[in-house]
C-alpha cells in the first residue's frame, strides 16, 4: 500500500510538473491565454512604430528647417454671371519647384481641405508669382484666410491678365499656367502646371524666402524673417507688426526669454532704418506693449491660435489710446523712462 500510493503520488507530482512546464515553453497556449498575449504583443509593436514614425517626422521637420522656402503667390480667378463680377483668390505657398523644362512645368502644394483647391479644379488655370523681398505685405496677406465677403485683391496693386487671372504687380516673375494635374500625398495636395507664358522683372531685386521653425505660420514665418534681416519695408512697420512681431517671439522663449530678441531686433531694425525713425527706441513703450502681449497670450490659453485669431480676440491692443491709458504724457516723455522701464503712474498694469 505503501509503495503504491508513493507511485501515485511520484506521478501525481510529475505530472504536475511537466504540466506547468508544458504551458511555460509550448506555443500551445490555452485559447484565453494565447489571444491575450498576442493582443499584448501586437499593442506593443504598434507603439514602437508609432514612437518610431513620430521620431521621424519630428526628425524631417528639424531638417526641413534647414532649408531656405521660396515664397510664392499663386491666384486665380472665375466671372460669377449671378453677379456680374469676378472672384478673385489667391494664397500663399512655399512648396514650390521647378518639374519639367521640356515641357515647363511646375508644382505647389495646398493645404488639405484648402477652398483654392477647389476653385483651381474649376478654372483649370493659375498664374504662379515669385515674390521679391520687398513684398512680404502680398506673403502675409495671402497666407490669411480669405474671406467670403472681402475681395482679396482690394488694396493689392493688380491688373487682370489672361482669362481673368488677377497678376500681382512686382512681383520678380510671374508664371501663367495651365492645370496638368494634381493628387493628395499626406496632409497636402500637389498641383502641377504647364507653363504657357512667362513675365520676369528686370530689377536687381532679392527673392523673398524664408526658413520655417516651430510653430509658425507661412505669413509669420515671412514676417520675422525680413524683421530679422531688417529687410522688412519701413512702410510695413506698423503698431499691428509690433504686436506681430512679440506675439511670435512670446509664443516661442516665453516672455523673459522673448525681451532680448524684442529689445534687439527692434534696436536693429531702427538702425537700419534711422534716416526714417522719428523718435527711436522707448524702453518702457517696448516693455509696456511686451507685458500687455504676454498677458494676452497667457488669458487665451489655446496653443493653436493664430495671430489673427488672437487680434480678434485682444482688439484693445489695437486702441492707439491704450497706452495713455496708463502712463501720462509727461512720464513717458521723462529721459528716464525712455532709458529704463518705469511703472504707470495712471493705473496699474493687469
Amino acid at each position: 500500500m505503501r509503495s503504491h500510493t508513493w507511485c501515485r503520488r511520484s506521478m501525481q507530482g510529475t505530472f504536475s510538473h511537466k504540466h506547468m512546464r508544458f504551458y511555460a515553453s509550448s506555443s500551445s497556449f490555452p485559447p484565453d491565454d494565447h489571444k491575450i498575449l498576442l493582443q499584448r504583443q501586437w499593442r506593443q509593436e504598434e507603439t514602437q512604430r508609432e514612437l518610431a514614425s513620430t521620431e521621424t517626422s519630428e526628425l524631417f521637420k528639424l531638417a526641413m528647417r534647414k532649408v531656405p522656402q521660396q515664397v510664392i503667390v499663386v491666384t486665380t480667378g472665375v466671372y460669377q454671371p449671378e453677379s456680374r463680377s469676378w472672384l478673385k483668390r489667391g494664397v500663399t505657398c512655399s512648396t514650390f519647384s521647378s518639374v519639367s523644362f521640356h515641357p515647363p512645368i511646375i508644382s505647389f502644394c495646398l493645404n488639405q481641405g484648402s477652398r483654392m483647391h477647389n476653385l483651381l479644379k474649376a478654372t483649370k488655370r493659375f498664374a504662379v508669382h515669385i515674390l521679391a523681398q520687398d513684398q512680404v505685405r502680398h506673403g502675409i496677406h495671402f497666407s490669411k484666410p480669405a474671406q467670403d465677403d472681402q475681395c482679396q485683391f482690394e488694396n493689392i496693386p493688380h491688373v487682370q491678365g489672361e482669362e481673368g487671372l488677377p497678376i500681382i504687380l512686382g512681383s520678380l516673375a510671374c508664371l501663367l499656367c495651365d492645370s496638368h494635374s494634381y493628387h493628395g500625398v499626406g496632409d497636402h495636395t500637389v498641383w502641377y502646371g504647364t507653363v504657357t507664358g512667362v513675365s520676369v522683372s528686370q530689377t536687381l531685386q532679392e527673392p523673398l524666402i524664408y526658413f520655417t521653425r516651430k510653430f509658425r505660420s507661412v505669413g509669420d514665418e515671412i514676417f520675422l524673417k525680413a524683421f530679422e534681416d531688417a529687410t522688412l519695408p519701413f512702410e510695413d512697420w506698423t503698431h499691428e507688426a509690433h504686436l506681430r512681431m512679440a506675439w511670435n517671439y512670446i509664443k516661442e522663449y516665453g516672455k523673459e526669454g522673448a525681451v532680448p530678441y524684442i529689445k534687439l531686433g527692434i534696436q536693429k531694425f531702427n538702425e537700419r532704418n534711422q534716416d526714417k525713425i522719428k523718435t527711436g527706441y522707448h524702453e518702457t513703450i517696448t516693455m509696456f506693449f511686451i507685458h500687455l502681449v504676454s498677458d494676452a497670450i497667457v488669458q487665451s490659453m489655446n496653443a493653436n491660435e493664430t495671430f489673427e485669431d488672437f487680434l480678434t480676440n485682444n482688439g484693445h491692443l489695437l486702441n492707439k489710446d491704450l497706452l495713455l491709458q496708463f502712463y501720462s504724457v509727461e512720464a513717458l516723455h521723462q529721459e528716464a523712462a525712455r532709458n529704463k522701464f518705469i511703472l504707470p503712474d495712471k493705473k496699474p498694469l493687469p
